[in-house]
């Protein structure tokens, strides 16, 4: 049993001219490339982490095709939020969506706390950083709201687990450290949070040259796991 983690599938099944294919061919047959790699790396007990940008689906009921394209994947899947999930609602609406549906193995993740092969697995959609060229004032407000949503995911692991005793992973879709930045306060809340692990996603083709390379930041390893970045193979996380 282990932990992997892939996201930004971008899945376009139920959107077909949403497609990643126009951005040239580092995503050509992605869909059945994702498809491919899952099945021949993650087992129906594994875990897969999959950090936002998920459906091009406007509305959860327009993602049919593409929920049950994850739900036929072998393995447990966490999802959580990214910045073109517009299909996403409250947790207790998807649950009930999921469930309606029928589909296998999907759980939500939105500051609540799963535990996997002995970690605690919680987080956040996080947002750009005030260094990013395109951080206005009007977001501002977003980035502060998500550094309360990540406290929120470390506080209910102190509940689960107050001596801290299991491994941490945090889910965020957004980068919270690039290799051009110092500490930041996402990082900071996941070293005060105690943080073994965080994936992010986000970054696509020419943005890969600021992914954080060292993976090691203030003893939590941090790790992109976007689709084009891996390849669009899961990565083993644990």
């Amino acid at each position: 049993m282990a932990i992997f983690a892939l996201s930004d599938l971008h899945l376009s099944l139920s959107n077909p001219e949403k497609s990643m294919t126009v951005f040239g061919p580092k995503w050509d047959n992605y869909i059945e490339r994702i498809k491919e790699s899952w099945i021949s790396s993650v087992t129906e007990e594994d875990t897969v982490l999959v950090s936002g940008d998920i459906s091009w689906a406007t509305k959860i009921a327009d993602a049919t095709e593409d929920f049950e394209f994850i739900s036929d994947l072998p393995g447990t899947k966490l999802l959580s939020r990214g910045n073109h999930d517009y299909w996403w609602t409250t947790i207790s609406k998807m649950d009930e969506f999921f469930a309606g549906q029928h589909y296998h193995g999907i759980k939500i993740v939105r500051t609540n706390v799963i535990e996997a092969e002995g970690c605690l697995i919680s987080g956040t959609r996080g947002w750009m950083l005030p260094t990013d060229s395109e951080f206005k004032e009007q977001d501002k407000k977003i980035y502060e709201r998500e550094q309360a949503r990540l406290k929120l995911c470390f506080d209910e692991m102190d509940r689960k687990d107050p001596d801290r005793t299991k491994k941490r992973i945090i889910m965020l879709h957004y980068p919270p450290v690039t290799r051009f930045n110092h500490p930041t306060a996402f990082t900071e809340l996941i070293r005060e949070g105690g943080a073994d692990i965080c994936v992010y996603g986000h970054l696509h083709g020419r943005a890969h040259e600021i992914v954080y390379s060292e993976e090691y930041f203030e003893n939590c390893r941090y790790l992109c796991t976007s689709g084009d970045y891996l390849g669009f193979a899961p990565l083993k996380v644990l």
